[in-house]
């Protein structure tokens, strides 16, 4: 238990970014209709109610930074840093992988089986953000279960994609539920892109380099627009 409270307590370092350096291949998705028409209900159309439910008893955890060594082109593929462990012997794996690798996030759901992707990197100068919310019901700081995950990542490179807009990516994994949602938001630049200052992928021009607005206490992204991308189970227990 002393290493996994050890392991842990190394993740949950800072408010800092979720900073993944390096190559991450993007994905070719159809962008003709931004309508997220039927997914009112869907969880994490607007980023703000993921954090709601923290008001539902749940702690939010920040995934730890993975270092711009950590993964490069020709490097060694396989899990980056400690992964993380709750109570329920769950467990959340950073992973630098496949021939053109990239960066992705597993949730494996007990020892012994198999993970599965709910994160990844989308863009070559892709700046990536990740957090977990979990009970921690005797306060030792480390998760009894995950209860839901969300990783983001943004276009901070060439304005790719949707002319004009900084692309963002964001999963959403109801850990009970399993469902995996995928939304692509449209924001409004506040500098011109390219928006990173090499080699640092999330050091930016501007800060932030998007047109912001704050709820409550935190600060979120302007969306022009969003749509829902994909809406599934992952571990089989849906539709």
């Amino acid at each position: 238990m002393a290493s996994v409270r050890t392991g842990l307590m190394r993740v949950i370092v800072a408010a800092s970014a979720f900073m993944l350096f390096a190559s991450c291949a993007p994905l070719a998705l159809e962008f003709e209709a931004f309508d997220a028409s039927g997914a009112a209900e869907a969880l994490g159309r607007r980023e703000e109610d993921v954090d709601d439910l923290v008001k539902d008893g749940l702690v939010r955890f920040v995934l730890k930074p993975v270092a711009s060594d950590d993964g490069y082109l020709l490097g060694e593929r396989g899990i980056l840093g400690e992964p993380v462990e709750a109570q329920s012997g769950e467990r959340l794996e950073i992973r630098w992988e496949g021939f053109f690798p990239r960066y992705r996030l597993y949730y494996v759901p007990a020892p012994g089986y198999p993970g599965v992707v709910v994160g990844e990197c989308y863009f070559p100068d892709g700046c990536n953000n990740g957090f977990f919310l979990a009970p921690d019901a005797d306060g030792n700081t480390v998760p009894d279960r995950f209860r839901y995950v969300q990783w983001v990542s943004s276009d901070y490179g060439q304005d790719d994609e949707v002319p004009g807009y900084l692309d963002r990516y964001r999963y959403v994994y109801d850990v009970a539920k399993d469902r995996l949602y995928l939304w692509h938001d449209l924001l409004f630049y506040r500098c011109p892109p390219p928006l990173s200052i090499p080699p640092y992928t999330c050091r930016t021009k501007c800060d932030p380099p998007y047109k912001a607005r704050t709820v409550g206490n935190r600060t979120y992204p302007v969306v022009f627009k969003t749509r829902l991308v994909e809406e599934r189970s992952l571990l089989g227990s849906g539709e």
